[in-house]
């Protein structure tokens, strides 16, 4: 039996006595994967990266990294002796250092180490700050404070890397290319990863299992795409604000009807009994648009993403349906158009609640 790379079985994450996320159990299956914990502020994210660091101790279920136990009800092992590199939010530079010497930090953690995996310089020209070296922590934004945590956090090449929300305070139209220049560097790397975001993008880009913690709870772990596209509870759906439930009835084994959109074919997740009423979700990417569909609904929203439109449609019934056109389509609608929804409706995946 091949053990994971490393391990949390059946933790409660606490933090001053208040237990923030409990029973909760993951794994890292080989060296170099990367996970995200997606999640709402507040909800523990942090408190777990911690306690994996080893600066919260666990009561029960254990931590396991290579095989070893970190943390259990008997064992605790020290930060200092974890090889666990943690890279805060806020900004985790000393302020009488430069950002340079705050770097090299971590290559002199990393000394007694052979083969080293990056260079100093490389690091730098990865994440762009060759211009700060020279600064303080004071004189420079909360986004280049990151980038330099970031770097520091690499060089120490740990067995495993913790990121807490390593982008948050990056402008957004630069956040994308680091998002890239970050994923290059974890790859090439092969370092194992668990980074922390809400942003369920950033999420989906950079790791190869996603786990979504609402309500206390783990509720679900997965890689991106089933996560997007096979939500396990109506929670996450919510959470994930990607779509809307409407109500429907099982017809047949491939096929529902809703009373608005008609009949709805594809092919269910999880079946149900024929007459069973049930909540589909309807995600902007499901229905097309068709101007010559006798089934039209009002458009009350309208938002412009660059390279597409995610039009929401109102029914007579009241519900909000959002519909994705691409931007470069013939006929743009604004806001009170009819808006025709192509029949008959085929959705590959019919996740239903």
């Amino acid at each position: 039996m091949n053990k994971n790379f490393f391990e949390v079985k059946n933790v409660d994450f606490v933090v001053g006595g208040k237990t923030k996320v409990t029973n909760v159990s993951f794994a890292i299956e080989k060296e170099g994967d990367v996970i995200c914990l997606l999640g709402p502020s507040g909800i523990g994210k942090t408190t777990i990266l911690r306690t994996i660091a080893g600066l919260q101790k666990v009561k029960n279920g254990s931590i396991e990294l290579r095989g070893k136990t970190l943390s259990s009800n008997k064992t605790n092992i020290e930060p200092e002796d974890r090889n666990i590199s943690l890279a805060f939010q806020e900004n985790s530079l000393f302020p009488h250092y430069t950002v340079e010497k705050n770097i090299l930090l971590g290559a002199e953690k990393n000394k007694g180490k052979k083969n080293q995996k990056i260079s100093f310089k490389e690091i730098v020209d990865i994440l762009d700050i060759s211009k700060i070296l020279n600064q303080y922590p004071h004189e420079i934004s909360a986004g280049e404070a990151q980038r330099a945590s970031l770097a520091r956090a690499v060089l120490t090449q740990p067995d495993l890397l913790l990121l807490d929300e390593p982008l948050s305070n990056i402008d957004q139209s630069f956040k994308e290319e680091i998002q890239v220049r970050l994923k290059k560097i974890l790859n090439t790397l092969k370092i194992s990863t668990i980074i922390v975001t809400h942003d369920s993008y950033e999420a989906f880009y950079l790791s190869t299992k996603c786990g979504i913690i609402l309500n206390k709870e783990l509720k679900q772990f997965d890689n991106p795409y089933n996560v997007y596209h096979f939500p396990n509870s109506i929670e996450v759906v919510n959470f994930l604000n990607r779509g809307i439930l409407i109500p429907a009835k099982v017809t047949s084994p491939k096929s529902l009807e809703n009373d608005e959109l008609g009949t709805i074919t594809g092919n269910f997740i999880k079946s149900f009994p024929m007459g069973t009423n049930v909540k589909l979700l309807i995600q902007p990417e499901d229905l097309e648009h068709d101007d010559k569909s006798n089934l039209q609904f009002e458009v009350v929203d309208k938002k412009f993403r660059g390279t597409s439109f995610i039009y929401t449609l109102k029914t007579f019934k009241n519900l909000l349906i959002p519909v994705f056109v691409h931007s470069h389509h013939i006929h743009q609608h604004e806001i009170q158009d009819k808006f025709g929804v192509k029949r008959p409706i085929h959705i590959e995946h019919l996740v239903c609640f």
